[in-house]
């Protein structure tokens, strides 16, 4: 699924949509912005993935993330509750979930799983990591957009009751997010965030994966003739509808 730094920039897009009194949804925000990327922190705790985003991604049947999230914790339902740090962590919380849940939907399931032409191999796994981290490696490239970012996060998770989070992880958790925006937009970490993807299709020696590093723009370029831009713009656009919708809803509930 797409990386953390992908997850807060379009948690910024979808929050430039929507409004609630003294709340920010945007690059300032720290609190917003640490809980578009949270549900990553099974990193950390090796959670299983649907403890996380409420989303079975080999389910092929009707879920909704959303429900799914309130349907588990239901002190988050109702806003008036919580601080405002809370609201923005979980508004934030609600925009990765989303974007997992469309990204699984448009573009994962269609142009890289098990149905799709590359049939969800080893190999077009890998591909979608390859397109995943391009993505990333984008948004990365203003050094100013990270570093506003980085500094909205160190200013975070200090007023946050995360509730199944406690708040020395969650203090963990951001740095470990805040490092990723020091993360230079280049291909040296791919090996590493790939490392699952890479042994699967049987790339493991050191030589193995200079080979295959040498291949990455080949690649690239293979993976972007295969999911067109016009796929993933409508990819990005409707996430952020809906990620708004869904929000500007759960903010006005009664």
């Amino acid at each position: 699924m797409p990386p953390l730094v992908t997850h807060m920039i379009a948690a910024v897009r979808a929050g430039g949509q929507i409004s609630a009194d003294g709340i920010s949804f945007d690059h300032r925000n720290g609190d917003y912005l640490l809980g578009s990327t949270t549900p990553d922190i099974r990193v950390l705790t090796r959670w299983d993935r649907e403890r996380t985003h409420f989303f079975d991604i080999y389910n092929d049947g009707h879920q909704d993330c959303v429900e799914n999230f309130f349907g588990a914790h239901r002190s988050f339902r109702d806003p008036s509750n919580l601080s405002p740090e809370t609201i923005a962590w979980v508004a934030g919380y609600l925009t990765h979930v989303i974007m997992d849940q469309e990204y699984v939907l448009q573009i994962y399931r269609p142009f890289f799983g098990s149905r799709s032409l590359l049939g969800g191999n080893s190999h077009a796994n890998l591909l979608d990591r390859v397109l995943q981290y391009e993505l990333d490696r984008r948004e990365r490239e203003s050094d100013e957009d990270m570093r506003q970012i980085r500094s909205a996060l160190f200013g975070s998770a200090i007023e946050i009751d995360a509730g199944f989070v406690d708040r020395p992880l969650l203090t963990k958790w951001r740095n470990t997010t805040a490092a990723m925006t020091e993360h230079p937009p280049d291909w040296e970490r791919f090996s590493f965030i790939a490392s699952r993807h890479l042994k699967s299709a049987g790339i493991e020696s050191e030589s193995g994966l200079r080979d295959f590093m040498e291949t990455i723009p080949e690649l690239l370029d293979d993976t972007l003739g295969h999911v067109d831009q016009s796929a993933l713009d409508g990819f990005f656009e409707s996430t952020a509808e809906r990620t708004a919708t869904v929000l500007r809803d759960w903010l006005s509930a009664d």
